[in-house]
Parts: C-alpha cells; structure tokens; sequence
C-alpha cells in the first residue's frame, strides 16, 4: 500500500465513489453563453429564451427628468425579478454625468438581486460602482482591437476582478483569437464566440462514507470536488443528497450546505445524520443546486430529470454505531485527502 493512499487514513471500510467525469463540455454545463437584448427605457420586456445581459439605454434626461427615469427602473425590475433568463442588469445613457451617478444607483437599486454589470472601459462607472459596492459583474468587449480591452482591464487595475465578480465577454469583431482572451478575462459566458471555453466545469472528484451504516444513525463523508473551467463559480451552491429505493427519495440533510467554487479543488468532511428509514440497500445520488433551486449540469453522466447523479449504494441496518459520531474528533479529518491520486475511476 502506497504512503499516502486513501486507505493509510482510514478508520472503517469506505465506499469509494468516485463518477467518471466527461472531458467533453456539457450543454448547459456553467453559463457558458448568454445574449444581449438592447431596450430602450419605457419598452416592455422581451420574451427571453436563453440567458441574457439586459443592456438599458436612457436618453439624455435632465436633473428634472430623472426622478420618470428612475421610476420606469423600478418598473422594469418589476418584470424581471427573479427571471430565470436574466442574468443582470447594465445602464447606457448620454445623460450628463451629474445625473448618470443617480441614474446608476437607481438602476442598482432597482434591479437588486440581479447583478448589475458594468463595461470593464467604462472606468468611471466602475471605480464608482466598486467604492459604493453596487459592482455585480464585469463586461469586456471585443472589438476591432482585442488589446483595447485588454488595456483597459490595466488601467482600472480590474485583472483580478474575476475572482470577486462573474466576467462576461461579447465578441463583436472578427478576431480569429477571440477565444484566447475569453479564457485569459476567465469569462463566465461569452456571446459571438462558437466553441470558446468559459463557464465553470464543476465534478465531484471522490465522495467517501462507510460500507456499513445504521439507519437513523451518522455518516462521516468526505467530499472532494473540482472547478476545471476559466471561470469561478460565485453563486452559493446547496449540495443535496438522497437516499433512492423503488422509486422513493428520502432526503439526508447536510449542515455545510452552500459554498463557492473557485478554479481548484474544494474538499471537506461532513458528518450528517441518516434519515430513519427501513434496513436494506439504497442507492445514494448528489447534486448541486442554486439557492433558487435550479440543477447544476456537472461533468458526469447518469444525471436525472431532476438533476442528481449517481454515488454509489448504501446498506443501512440497525446496528448501533455510536462512534461514527465523533470519529474524527482526535485526529486531523484533512489528511484524507491524498498525495497519491488515483486515475481509475471508482478508487
């Protein structure tokens, strides 16, 4: 046995899942792309069918003006609250900048939870947008030259802007390398750009538990996952599990239900508490879903119409097995997590 396998830290019999995970992009896998939809302020909401960048134009209103602009704002985030199509919000105007400031907060306001998108060239908008915290995301364009977007993410110092906030890129040029700077800005959707890599790309690595389990009783699981797309992923997920026999589900719930993934992997251990169900053999399922409920596509196959996917059986009896409880009370739980990784699925 190899120093630092699975098994040297191993304190019961695991079940090793460990899903194949598909090197090919999923459809739907991430906001791997998105659409603009350009309206001016007044106009009803268009019937969306994919997700989309709403980009509001205001025409150039006065200081008078202002307070009929900001109330068609909240009108229109009236229709798209919540929209599942939306992805956020962005203002243009040609409003003179005493009123573009009150306009840009209106429409923040307004328009809360979605994001509020601002183009990485726009530099006063978003040094403004940072320091009052209104910034939900950032847009780069790609135009004629590439490189004007890339000196601008210089300029406003915004290179690392992508770990805090979701990146969109919209290709409106003919740039044979679009594709290269979409990955280099870590886009999370690009528009314009067939087969650019953007998005996150979310598996789950390995889950372990024990091969014996008592029904109402604890589980320690370790849960090892993996971001391999350009992009982090900032919306709070909700790891779901369930227990499947005969077509039943039974929900087991986690204590350490949300979290972000960034660009490497996200391991932790968690010990939940089994539902109180009939002995027998159940099959386990997993899944990621928004904190709207919405299914993640991971990178595995044998997902459901509900969006889980297969982890593996799990025989519960009614064996007391207290222990399980506090198993990793007097050693460090992390050191699970092995140098040695293997490369066959399901070890």
């Amino acid at each position: 046995m190899e120093k630092y396998t699975l098994e040297s830290f191993e304190r019961y019999r695991a079940v090793k899942c460990r899903p194949l995970e598909i090197n090919a992009i999923m459809d739907g896998a991430g906001r791997s792309t998105f659409q603009t939809a350009r309206l001016e302020l007044g106009q009803a909401l268009p019937a969306l069918t994919e997700k989309t960048l709403l980009d509001v134009r205001i025409p150039d209103v006065g200081l008078t003006c202002a307070a009929e602009s900001e109330s068609a704002l909240r009108s229109l985030a009236a229709q798209v609250y919540r929209h599942p199509m939306v992805l956020g919000v962005m203002l243009s105007s040609d409003a003179p900048a005493v009123s573009l400031r009150r306009l840009w907060e209106a429409a923040a306001q307004a328009f809360s939870p979605k994001r509020y998108y601002v183009p990485v060239t726009d530099g006063e908008q978003l040094d403004w947008a940072l320091k009052r915290g209104f910034l939900g995301g950032v847009l780069a364009e790609i135009g004629d030259n590439a490189y004007d977007t890339c000196e601008a993410f210089a300029m406003q110092n915004a290179q690392q802007l992508y770990k805090r906030f979701p990146v969109l890129v919209r290709n409106e040029s003919k740039t044979e390398n679009a594709a290269r700077f979409a990955a280099q800005w870590h886009a999370m959707a690009v528009e314009n750009m067939p087969g650019a890599l953007a998005g996150w790309r979310i598996a789950l690595r390995r889950l372990t538990y024990p091969k014996e389990l008592t029904a109402g009783g604890f589980a320690p699981m370790r849960f090892w996952w993996n971001n391999r797309g350009p992009s982090y992923c900032h919306e709070a997920m909700e790891v779901r599990l369930r227990l499947e026999k005969d077509g039943q589900y039974t929900p087991i719930r986690l204590h350490d239900r949300f979290h972000s993934f960034h660009l490497a992997d996200r391991a932790y251990n968690e010990i939940v508490r089994l539902p109180k169900v009939a002995p027998g053999l159940y099959h386990l399922e997993y899944g990621l879903f928004t904190q709207d409920g919405e299914a993640l596509v991971l990178c595995h196959e044998g997902r459901t119409a509900d969006g889980y996917y297969p982890a593996g059986d799990m025989h519960l009896d009614e064996c007391p097995r207290p222990e399980y409880e506090h198993i990793w009370d007097d050693y460090f739980a992390d050191g699970y997590y092995p140098l040695f990784d293997p490369k066959v699925p399901g070890t």
